[in-house]
């Protein structure tokens, strides 16, 4: 552990053992990331979205089942991402036996450990929503973009293991986006001509979060131009998208977000660093790369919900059929 970092009293007693075996490791791989990522003290969350329930090799089942030896339970409320089968239905399961044993092994462990079985890269769309200021501890890149910017909750970009040992410890590092000094803007994307009318309109939203994505990288983007009355889903394909093609955990829009309720808060009253004009031509240009597909090609499938549709977009679907 490194000496470095401000611990608490409890967090103390955590590494010592005396909150079990599962929550000491918990610690001291939170402590050790914790130094690697420059914080000084960890701080409390109140709720934890765990991506590692998605099986991806034996390594994930073995850290998870070390937990679950280890007398391990969470301590907030925890919600899980999408698993590799149907618990319900697992007969639809179309691979090897093996693979199949495994993955549920390790959707069952996390349920062993206290995790709700949400099953769900949407958990924004649940009972666990986290509120304007809240620290939580999140991973699945678009619940990370969504918490923080169309509920206003603070999270970093966790991955699998260190969102489970918050999770067990009720902990995260006190840095990036946790504190609001770095939650300010970093590239303005002035839109011109964005769609308004709501008929067919979710599409420009998702080529918007593509093109920004690429061009922001890792940055803060904030959007002027989005209609005022930006839908939550609409801001759900946008931060989907922009994660897609970069690495954000956060944008801001203008009027329509709840940290960017004008221009000069979005970017923390200094002027923009960078400004980048979007016309409705480079979305039209976006949007034509999201298919390759000719005009008379046979439709081979149909893929809805990434991420998962609210009932308000399956609603809509219904409404398609008619």
């Amino acid at each position: 552990m490194n000496h470095d970092l401000d611990l608490t009293a409890h967090d103390q007693a955590l590494l010592g053992g005396q909150g079990g075996e599962a929550a000491a490791l918990a610690m001291r791989v939170l402590g050790r990331s914790a130094a690697r990522m420059g914080a000084q003290r960890l701080l409390d969350i109140t709720s934890a979205h765990i991506d590692g329930c998605l099986y991806h090799g034996q390594a994930s089942l073995d850290f998870v089942l070390r937990l679950v030896a280890g007398g391990g339970k969470v301590v907030v409320p925890t919600t899980l991402n999408v698993g590799s089968l149907d618990l319900i239905h697992p007969e639809l399961f179309r691979g090897e036996a093996q693979l199949q044993s495994q993955a549920r092994q390790l959707m069952q462990a996390h349920l062993e450990l206290g995790c709700e079985s949400t099953f769900t890269c949407a958990p924004y769309q649940g009972a666990q929503r986290p509120r304007l200021g809240q620290q939580i501890a999140w991973a699945e890149s678009n619940a990370i973009v969504f918490a923080n910017s169309v509920l206003g909750a603070r999270t970093n970009r966790y991955g699998d293991f260190m969102d489970l040992c918050a999770a067990l410890t009720g902990r995260a590092p006190a840095c990036g986006l946790h504190l609001a000094e770095n939650r300010f803007g970093d590239v303005l994307f002035e839109l011109q001509g964005f769609p308004t009318e709501r008929a067919g309109r979710d599409i420009w939203f998702a080529a918007l979060g593509l093109l920004a994505g690429k061009q922001a990288g890792g940055r803060i983007p904030v959007f002027a131009g989005l209609p005022a009355d930006t839908s939550e889903d609409e801001l759900k394909a946008l931060g989907a998208a922009c994660t897609s093609t970069g690495a954000e955990g956060l944008f801001h829009a203008v009027g329509v977000t709840p940290e960017a309720p004008t221009l000069a808060e979005a970017f923390g009253g200094r002027p923009p660093p960078e400004k980048v004009a979007v016309s409705r031509a480079e979305l039209q240009r976006t949007r034509a790369t999201l298919s390759r597909a000719r005009p008379g090609d046979p439709l081979a499938a149909v893929s809805v919900g990434t991420p998962h549709f609210s009932l308000t977009e399956v609603e809509q679907l219904l409404g398609l059929r008619a």
